[in-house]
């Protein structure tokens, strides 16, 4: 009965460090944090391609077959994925500009240890009171698992009321009340005494 005491804390411990609790290495993970600011909308994505699908995501990137990613190949790479991703506002379409992104080596994707980071942007013209955001990404879908989730806002104006996932996370919704400031508090924050 000692021995059988002992040897869970170790059971337990081999469970957690299996591989089925880590990336896995066949699958394309690509994480996306949502960030909602009164000036528009920011997609911050990470995608880490697993070992053994690390050589058909890059034959997608470096598409001269050098094993170099150039400047050129990544921003070609990040337009291909934006146009991947459906943004709609409130029923509405949104457009994405391309913000900021950075490629590691692909000795370093093929490890299944980096992350491709990739950013987007949409100016909008919220009206304060509820609104409702659907993203859609559809990028590489046979290989890839999604993650969505969203952030708090740092300016205090955007509350999220809740998040919604399909099954696999590749669409993602989320509701928000925009909250202006007050005139007073822009008042207060401009006058010089």
């Amino acid at each position: 009965m000692i021995r059988a005491a002992c040897l869970l804390p170790w059971l337990l411990l081999a469970l957690v460090a299996s591989p089925s609790a880590a990336h896995r290495l066949d699958e394309y993970l690509q994480a996306m944090l949502v960030v909602i600011e009164p000036s528009g909308i920011q997609l911050q994505i990470n995608l880490t391609p697993g070992v053994e699908v690390a050589d058909q995501v890059l034959a997608r990137i470096d598409r001269d077959d050098d094993g170099v990613i150039s400047k050129d190949e990544a921003g070609a790479y990040a337009e291909l994925l934006k146009r991947d991703l459906s943004v709609r506002l409130d029923g509405h379409n949104v457009g994405l500009k391309l913000t900021g992104y950075e490629f590691p080596k692909p000795s370093g994707l093929r490890s299944g240890l980096q992350i491709i980071q990739v950013e987007f942007t949409a100016i909008c013209d919220f009206d304060a009171g509820p609104h409702e955001l659907i993203v859609e990404n559809s990028h590489v879908p046979t290989a890839s698992v999604y993650l969505f989730n969203a952030a708090k806002s740092k300016s205090g104006a955007v509350q999220v009321i809740s998040q919604n996932r399909n099954n696999d996370q590749s669409v993602g919704e989320i509701e928000f009340i925009l909250t202006p400031p007050s005139n007073a508090s822009k008042i207060l924050t401009t006058t010089e005494p």
